[in-house]
């Protein structure tokens, strides 16, 4: 709060000094794909893999799952054990 008695708010969003740039093309369907799902051990990230996964079975019960889980070590890479084994990936990512 300020003396004047009034609050101040700040956008915390940064703004993107480059242009736009798109996202890789979503999938038709999800229909006979195989999908990867990461979970990096963050509180509750099995569990939303697992209802994610519950979830797109319920509505595709044809597609393929791949799940990698990271280990204690933070700088350990894993979404290498998922190349060329899945069409889309679900990351369990954030804190």
């Amino acid at each position: 709060m300020t003396a004047s008695g009034t609050i101040k708010l700040v956008n915390p969003v940064g703004q993107r000094a480059v242009a736009r740039t798109t996202l890789a093309r979503r999938l038709d369907t999800l229909r006979g794909k195989s999908i990867g799902f990461i979970d990096n051990m963050k509180p509750n990230a099995n569990l939303f893999v697992q209802y994610i996964e519950e979830m797109i079975r319920a509505d595709y019960p044809d597609v393929r799952t791949h799940a990698v889980r990271k280990n204690y070590t933070s700088s350990k890479l894993i979404a290498d054990q998922l190349d060329g084994k899945v069409d889309c990936l679900v990351n369990a990512w954030g804190d």
